[in-house]
């Protein structure tokens, strides 16, 4: 899970009075695996016409363009996976999804509104790297957080934020 360095504030925009964030996660980095495997075939072919013509000043081309092109896909992937993050606040969940330099969607759900909260572990290499989805079951839709780091300490914050406000909520106020 990444915890939020010392340092870092634990404030962001659009944040309301009196919410507190409790956790800033995003996705395990295995999600940038088939975009490097991608890059490094290309990077592979882009090298097969060099060794067929080595002295042709096309195939020098190729072979010095195609890293350059797959490394610009690297930074493009990394980018729109470190500035997608989610974050979890004492009243509510907000995803936030990058796409290039100027996409940004987010969104966001009051923990009042969950009915329930539930996460999958699929398979060998998911249980052994500790990624996995939490599906949030709520009023409008159902929500998944696909290929989440720790997912089972994720839910257990979700939870403790949905029965802490279904609590207040079922609480009567003091007079």
């Amino acid at each position: 899970m990444s915890k939020r360095p010392k340092g870092e504030p634990k404030e962001f925009p659009g944040q309301h009075p009196g919410e507190e964030v409790q956790e800033v996660f995003n996705q395990h980095p295995i999600v940038l695996r088939w975009p490097l495997i991608w890059g490094m075939l290309a990077i592979l072919f882009g090298l097969g016409p060099l060794m067929l013509f080595p002295l042709s000043n096309l195939a020098l081309e190729i072979a010095l363009i195609v890293p350059v092109l797959s490394f610009c896909y690297w930074f493009y992937k990394w980018m729109n996976w470190h500035y997608s993050v989610n974050i979890i606040t004492s009243q509510r969940l907000i995803v936030i999804n990058q796409k290039g330099l100027f996409n940004r969607k987010v969104k966001e759900v009051g923990f009042e509104k969950v009915q329930s909260i539930n996460y999958h572990i699929k398979g060998i290499q998911a249980a052994l790297l500790k990624y996995g989805d939490i599906t949030l079951e709520t009023y409008t839709g159902n929500w998944v957080l696909k290929d989440i780091y720790h997912p089972e300490e994720i839910h257990s914050i979700m939870m403790d934020m949905t029965h802490k406000i279904s609590q207040a909520s079922s609480t009567p106020p003091e007079r």
